[in-house]
């Protein structure tokens, strides 16, 4: 797609005039963040991570650091579970309020509000050549499909199916879909499978049916 599209150029105005407010708001709840880490790790709190964005670019991503300074800079997400971390910035981590200062890269336009999670460049080189592309051709996002599923416990490449099915399928009706219920997910609503994802909210959902009817018979196997 075109990067001067008016679907692309739309979603860039609707970044912008979502992001900067949030952005802005998301402040004091950054500083005091940002405090709890100083505190309780007793480091810089600000942690700076290098991912593959849009064109396969390589951007640098900020977060409240949440993990001990001794923790790896590209730790697996596995080997993350005998890490002990504080009570403190482990709320934070839950609460997601350690992604909070990203807004500013939504602003700069490095990332968007909603796309595919911006991934470490050695699992990124281990996608699938089709999917790495795919996944490049737009800015990742905040929160995605991905982000919403049960699935994200897990690493992107395990489950390709939520970031290839937006991709191939996203519209502004989705985007907003997914803003509100990563909100639910926050509050503690839960997750979604990609059979609950409604039919209304892709472009052509017809083309979705084997994909989603396979989701939707795994989930009937697992219940």
């Amino acid at each position: 797609m075109d990067a001067t599209s008016p679907s692309v150029l739309g979603k860039r105005a609707l970044d912008l005039l979502v992001g900067l407010p949030l952005a802005l708001l998301s402040l004091p709840v950054v500083g005091v963040a940002a405090l709890v880490s100083l505190v309780a790790l007793r480091t810089n709190p600000f942690f700076v991570h290098e991912r593959v964005g849009h064109c396969g670019r390589t951007f640098r991503v900020v977060k409240v650091r949440t993990l001990p300074r001794t923790t790896g800079a590209y730790v697996s997400k596995y080997a993350l579970e005998a890490t002990k971390v504080p009570r403190a910035t482990l709320l934070l981590r839950q609460m997601h309020l350690d992604e909070l200062p990203q807004l500013w890269l939504v602003v700069g336009g490095s990332m968007s509000l909603v796309g595919p999670r911006p991934e470490m460049r050695v699992l990124h080189d281990d996608f699938d050549p089709f999917f790495a592309e795919l996944r490049c051709k737009v800015r990742p996002g905040l929160t995605g499909l991905w982000q919403i599923s049960p699935h994200c416990v897990g690493l992107i490449g395990q489950r390709p199916e939520y970031d290839r099915i937006y991709l191939e399928m996203r519209t502004w009706r989705l985007d907003v879909w997914i803003a509100f219920r990563t909100v639910l997910k926050i509050l503690g609503r839960g997750t979604v499978h990609l059979y609950q994802v409604p039919e209304w909210a892709f472009r052509t959902p017809p083309r979705l049916r084997s994909v989603r009817g396979a989701s939707t018979g795994e989930a009937a196997r697992a219940a």
